[in-house]
């Protein structure tokens, strides 16, 4: 899912699953205006430059109460479905607030910027 603009989440049980859209990220501003207006049920899918993890890695970011989560992930291909999808190699990070979370967001990200929010 790394260019599209429409997804699959899987639901809890069964092999249901629902159709997201996702919304791609045009510019550095827009990605901070996204993150500090971030409710819980949002998210926000960047592509890493991550020394260690494959292919640069995804970040995915969400805010749970009040705080800021990051998770590493692997970024590997899959040519079965011709996109690259998150792999393990699962890291966490967390941040009490926008500046810190940012400040660290722009060490890791993959330049320019691929980001979508969901």
């Amino acid at each position: 899912m790394e260019s599209g603009s429409k997804g699959q989440r899987s639901r809890t049980g069964g092999g249901d699953t629902s159709t997201y859209m996702e919304h791609k990220i045009e510019s550095l501003e827009e990605l901070a205006t996204l993150m500090e207006a971030m409710d819980h049920d949002e998210g926000i899918r960047v592509r890493g430059n991550v020394e260690g993890l494959e292919g640069g890695g995804f970040i995915f970011i969400s805010k749970s109460n009040g705080r800021y989560v990051f998770n590493l992930c692997d970024r590997i291909y899959d040519p079965k479905v011709g996109a690259y999808m998150p792999g393990g190699n699962d890291r966490w990070l967390y941040f009490d607030g926008f500046e810190e979370a940012w400040k660290t967001l722009m060490t890791i990200i993959h330049n320019p910027l691929e980001a979508y929010s969901y």
